[in-house]
C-alpha cells in the first residue's frame, strides 16, 4: 500500500477510531497537528490551528498534551497561549506527570509561574506518589523548590515508598534544595 493510500485510509477511519477520555480528544495515529506543532515549538502555527477550533487538550504521545510538551521544552510564550485558550492543568500523561510537575523539574521557573497563576494544583502527585516539589528536589531546582513552597506545597508529603521532597533532595546529593527544603521545615 502506497504512502499516500494509507494516508487516505488513516483519514478516513480516524473518525472511527477517535476516543474520547475525560473530555480529552485522543489521537490514535498521533496525527494532532497542534501536539506536533508543540514538540516543534512552532508558535504561529499553534496560535492558527487553535483559532481554527482545535483543542488545546488534545493527547498526543505518551498521553501527553501540548501544555505538557512546552512545559518540558521551556517555551513559556506557548503554554501562556494555551492557558489563555483554557488548556487543563490538571491532565496527567501517561506516567502521572502534569505539566507543572515536568516545569518544576526542569527548573523552569517562567512556565512554573505560569501554571501556578492559572492554579494548576502544586500537590498532584504521579504514579509513584511523587509531587512536583518532590521532583524539584532530586534535580537540584533550588528556585522551583521556593517558588512551590511559596504556593504551599506540601514539605511534609511522602511518595508511596515513604520518601519525602527531603529524601529525594538528600538521596540525589543536591544540597542547596536539602538546604530549602529544612529552611522550610521540611523533615525525612
Amino acid at each position: 500500500m502506497t504512502r499516500v493510500a494509507r494516508l487516505i485510509l488513516a483519514s478516513a477511519l480516524l473518525p472511527l477510531f477517535a476516543v474520547t477520555a475525560g473530555g480529552q480528544e485522543f489521537d490514535p495515529f498521533q496525527t494532532n497537528s497542534l501536539f506536533a506543532l508543540a514538540k516543534a515549538g512552532k508558535y504561529a502555527a499553534i496560535e492558527d490551528r487553535l483559532n481554527q477550533g482545535d483543542s488545546p487538550n488534545s493527547i498526543g504521545e505518551n498521553g501527553a498534551t501540548a501544555l505538557i510538551v512546552v512545559s518540558q521544552t521551556g517555551r513559556c510564550d506557548i503554554a501562556m497561549l494555551l492557558l489563555k485558550r483554557q488548556a487543563r492543568t490538571d491532565i496527567k500523561d501517561r506516567e502521572g506527570n502534569t505539566a507543572l510537575m515536568y516545569a518544576a523539574q526542569r527548573g523552569n521557573l517562567p512556565c512554573l509561574e505560569a501554571l501556578i497563576a492559572a492554579r494548576a494544583d502544586v500537590n498532584a502527585i504521579n504514579r509513584q506518589g511523587e509531587n512536583a516539589l518532590m521532583l524539584a528536589a532530586r534535580s537540584g531546582k533550588v528556585d522551583a523548590i521556593k517558588v512551590l513552597i511559596e504556593a504551599k506545597a506540601d514539605v511534609t508529603a511522602t511518595d508511596f515508598s515513604g520518601a519525602t521532597a527531603l529524601s529525594h533532595a538528600e538521596g540525589a546529593r543536591q544540597r542547596q534544595a536539602a538546604e530549602a527544603l529544612r529552611a522550610a521545615g521540611a523533615r525525612k
